[in-house]
């Protein structure tokens, strides 16, 4: 065992070129498309998609049908966030379904915690020369 260990301490470590690596990679991501077949027959798993991605896909691709960016007002949308947990700043946004959801969640504290992101989200936004932002 120690003999072992003196081995693996002895040998000299080479440096890893972060440029060569990433070069590697993008060639075996490149060898992947070319030859799928290969891919999914080294890899079972190669190709398909975890539950998160499909979930995520799913959730993009209903927001991209469904939302309408609305002019507000920034400073009334962003103090009406205060209510954010009963959807008020939704309502207020004319954004109907997330404001039904958010009243409708708002016994289980999560929306609490959307309503901090959508906060976040709103607040970096710039005000054009009314006051207005798109959301």
């Amino acid at each position: 065992m120690k003999k072992d260990k003196e081995k693996v301490c002895g040998q000299q470590r080479e440096k890893i070129d972060m440029a060569q690596m990433v070069a590697v990679y993008d060639q075996l991501d490149q060898l992947r498309e070319e030859h799928p077949d290969i891919a999914a027959q080294v890899n079972p798993q190669y190709g398909k998609k975890t539950i998160m991605e499909r979930v995520l896909g799913f959730y993009i691709s209903l927001r991209e049908r469904f939302h309408k960016e609305n002019t507000v007002d920034r400073k009334v949308y962003l103090w009406l966030h205060l209510l954010g947990m009963f959807g008020i700043h939704h309502f207020y946004s004319r954004h109907w379904i997330k404001g039904l959801l958010y009243a409708a969640m708002s016994w289980t504290g999560i929306s609490v915690g959307m309503t901090l992101i959508d906060w976040m989200a709103a607040f970096p936004i710039k005000a054009d020369g009314e006051g207005r932002i798109r959301v």
